[in-house]
Formats: structure tokens, C-alpha cells, sequence
């Protein structure tokens, strides 16, 4: 099966949800960071999305940051590893990341095909999930799968800017889908399986969110700092 790259339309149709409030429920406001979560009729995984006013940061640093990925380590203290697999095109790839969960998760990771546009005052990067036959599931992970993924970046002048990133990712795996049914649903809970995946979505999504928002927030204050 052929692998879908990006095109504009796709582009467009990410930023247009990043900047749209219809449909989206906020659910974290606090320290100029907003969270917002949207249910989706066609699938049980939910959609997270973030913005956050980056004061001091220029559009172009940020997206140079978020973008390239063996600099990546130096500011997400949740990734175990990234790598490059391979180019598509001039600007798409193809590459492997992990990340470490809190307690009692399994460690997750993914491969993903990742497309990126920067366009006037505007820097999108996004992802989806792909196989790769030289990168089966790991037997220490769960091999998470990411619908949607990305960060749009938009500059607010010469020294500021706003990040959105948003994610629809299915976190897989059973053991704290498990655990939320055991000992926060009732048993008469009519599907129990979705509510229980949805609450293990956003718990591990909100975590992974916030903790790596900000991890960058301080790696940009030790810069500024410098």
C-alpha cells in the first residue's frame, strides 16, 4: 500500500484545526498554556490540542528546534531514542522515536512519516503512523500508532510567537485500560472499553503534552538565559 505524503490541502486542513474552536472542549488553562480535547465520531481516539504564547522565542527558532531531531535531546527529557530511516522527498521523512512513559506504563514508540511546510509566517510540521518492515514492534514497547501529529508555529512579530501542536495518537496496549476499569468504572458501565480507552488516551496524552511543553519552556529560559 502506498504511503500518503502531505500536500498543501493537508497542510491547510491541520492548521484549520489548530486555529478552530468549533467542536473542541478546553480542559487545562493555566500558566498561558491551554489545552483543548475533541471527541471524533469515526474513531474512540480523541484529539488533544495545545497552544501556548512563546514569549522571546522567535517563529523561526522554535521551528528550527522542533524540527530537527538529533537536537531533540537536548530539551525532551522523555525520549529514549530518535532516529532518521529515510527521505521520501524534499521535505518528508521517514523515522523511529521513543519515549518513556510515568509508571506503570510500558515505554511507547513509534515510525512515522513526518511532512513539513514553512509558509510566510507560518511553520507546520505533522506525522502520521507507517509500517516499515525493518522496524517491527519492539518487545520492550508498545508500538503506539499517531493518526495525526503536529506543531504549527506562527509568528507574532520579530521576537515572539504562538506553538499549537495537536495530536490524535492510540496509546495501545491494555494495562491501564485495565487498571481504570478495575478501579474507577462501575461494573454496570454501559462500554466500558471505550471509556476506559479514552480516559487512558488523555491521561497519557495530557501527560506527555504538558511534561514535554514544558521541558522546552525551560530549555528556552536556560538559552535566554545564557
Amino acid at each position: 500500500m502506498p504511503v500518503h505524503i502531505p500536500d498543501d490541502t493537508d497542510f491547510a486542513t491541520f492548521k484549520e484545526q489548530c486555529e478552530s474552536q468549533d467542536g473542541w472542549t478546553a480542559r487545562y488553562n493555566k500558566g498561558g498554556v491551554t489545552v483543548w480535547c475533541r471527541d471524533e465520531e469515526t474513531t474512540t481516539v480523541q484529539k488533544l490540542k495545545m497552544k501556548i504564547v512563546c514569549k522571546d522565542v522567535r517563529a523561526e527558532t522554535l521551528y528550527d528546534v522542533l524540527h530537527d531531531t538529533s537536537y531533540r535531546k537536548k530539551w525532551d527529557t522523555n525520549m529514549i531514542d530518535t532516529f532518521d530511516i529515510g527521505k521520501l522527498t524534499v521535505n518528508a521523512d521517514v523515522g523511529y522515536y521513543s519515549w518513556r512513559c510515568p509508571s506503570p506504563l510500558k515505554n511507547r514508540d513509534f515510525v512515522t512519516m513526518r511532512s513539513w511546510l514553512p509558509l510566510g509566517n507560518d511553520y507546520l510540521i505533522i506525522n502520521h503512523s507507517v509500517k516499515h518492515p525493518q522496524y517491527p514492534p519492539k518487545k520492550d514497547y508498545v508500538r503506539a500508532v499517531s493518526l495525526l501529529t503536529g506543531y504549527l508555529i506562527q509568528s507574532n512579530g520579530t521576537n515572539a510567537c504562538t506553538l499549537y501542536y495537536l495530536t490524535q495518537v492510540d496509546p495501545r496496549g491494555l494495562l491501564l485500560t485495565r487498571y481504570l476499569v478495575a478501579c474507577h468504572l462501575p461494573q454496570h458501565s454501559i462500554n466500558t472499553n471505550m471509556v476506559a480507552g479514552a480516559l487512558t488516551w488523555l491521561w497519557m496524552e495530557s501527560w506527555y503534552c504538558l511534561s514535554g511543553t514544558a521541558a522546552l519552556l525551560e530549555f528556552f529560559t536556560q538559552v535566554g538565559s545564557e
